[in-house]
């Protein structure tokens, strides 16, 4: 720690931190070389890649941008997502105030003019640095329920949206869940609600380490019934093009603003998708009410067990299940092919299901007293007494 305070007028005693990294050209560092002490230089173009160690080991990156350049500002986006919760100073030529904006939205912690002024980036080092050690007031996490398809085409995302108004009811008075589609190459959750996305996932994804309240009201589309939806990108990218760990600081700022979140998840399960199953207090696996169909439930029911799932917190849903399924001889049956109970077994009624999508509403909505409208509010009844005991 070096001692700044008596040449810049900071608080008295304030120290710059160790491990402060500055990444400019030598036309952009002005007066800072006399910090040569306290910082440590490197000579970088605006598109060339950070040294890996220096960015391994540094507390506070000072990085050159150049606000018209792709490349340069493609550099920023790979550090964001190497290094997430690394604090970044930005130094950029005179730009408009729209692109200030969005650098702060990308998870820029300040914005310097270049070239740097040393008692400028002493103060913003120092300011950076206090924000960074100040601890955060815990936070209590709310519950999550993950739903995945034991196959493409069984029904997760019908469950999944199904159950969105359904469980607030049991987490009391107020209370309020998010609706997250993570099915990132077909997510179906908002035509399912009727929605119409302005902003999805994908701009949350983007401001990792920035993300605010306003930002989330901003992305969630308030439904009825006590749930907001957030809901996946419009282009198909790459499954695997999510980072992981943007994905879990995603799942965790969502869980400090709300009571429940629900994931609907993507049959194929991506890397990033393995510590979301892993971490969920309730995984719901949903198959086809089928005895044909039981081989892509006991595999993927298998995948859960090897993560460690306990057992009780996996919840088998077979969906589309034809009258004659429901005698209690045939739900033994398969619940002994599975080795594993079965949480609730949903009647095929295409043509209510339909009418509910179209229109946005759960099937309760439309017909309270239908079978299948039953065994939804008996499903979430069972998930709220899970997540209850969990916690």
């Amino acid at each position: 720690m070096t001692d700044f305070s008596d040449t810049y007028h900071t608080d008295t005693g304030m120290t710059l931190p160790d491990g402060v990294h500055v990444f400019a050209r030598e036309e952009a560092l002005g007066n800072i070389a006399i910090l040569d002490s306290a910082l440590t230089l490197h000579n970088t173009g605006l598109a060339e890649d950070f040294p890996a160690a220096a960015i391994e080991h540094a507390t506070i990156a000072v990085v050159e941008i150049d606000s018209n350049n792709p490349s340069s500002l493609a550099r920023l986006e790979r550090l964001r997502a190497l290094r997430p919760n690394l604090p970044v100073i930005a130094g950029l030529q005179a730009a408009p105030v729209a692109t200030v904006r969005s650098l702060l939205r990308k998870g820029v912690s300040d914005v310097l003019e270049l070239p740097f002024s040393s008692e400028e980036l002493v103060a913003a080092i120092i300011d950076v640095a206090r924000i960074s050690e100040t601890p955060a007031a815990p936070v209590e996490l709310a519950p999550v329920i993950a739903v995945i398809g034991a196959a493409g085409g069984v029904g997760a995302t019908t469950v999944a949206t199904q159950l969105a108004p359904l469980m607030p009811e049991h987490l009391g008075d107020n209370a309020r869940a998010a609706l997250i589609d993570l099915s990132l190459q077909s997510g179906d959750a908002s035509a399912y609600l009727d929605k119409q996305a302005k902003l999805t996932i994908h701009h949350l994804f983007g401001a990792v380490g920035r993300i605010d309240d306003e930002l989330i009201r901003s992305v969630a589309m308030k439904c009825d019934d006590g749930f907001d939806l957030i809901a996946a990108p419009d282009e198909i990218e790459p499954i695997e093009s999510a980072p992981a760990e943007a994905v879990s600081q995603v799942l965790r700022e969502t869980r400090k603003r709300y009571d429940l979140v629900i994931l609907d998840m993507p049959s194929t399960i991506a890397n990033w998708a393995m510590p979301v199953l892993l971490s969920a207090d309730v995984v719901v696996l949903v198959g086809l009410g089928k005895l044909s169909a039981l081989r892509h439930v006991k595999r993927k029911l298998s995948l859960l067990q090897m993560l460690g799932r306990p057992r009780d917190s996996i919840a088998i849903v077979l969906n589309r299940c034809e009258s004659g399924l429901f005698k209690r001889a045939d739900a033994s049956q398969m619940e002994e092919l599975l080795h594993h109970p079965v949480e609730q077994m949903l009647e095929d009624d295409p043509s209510l299901l339909e009418e509910a999508q179209l229109q946005g509403y759960a099937v309760s909505h439309l017909q309270k007293r239908a079978k299948l409208s039953k065994q939804f509010a008996e499903l979430a009844a069972a998930l709220g007494d899970k997540i209850e005991k969990d916690s």
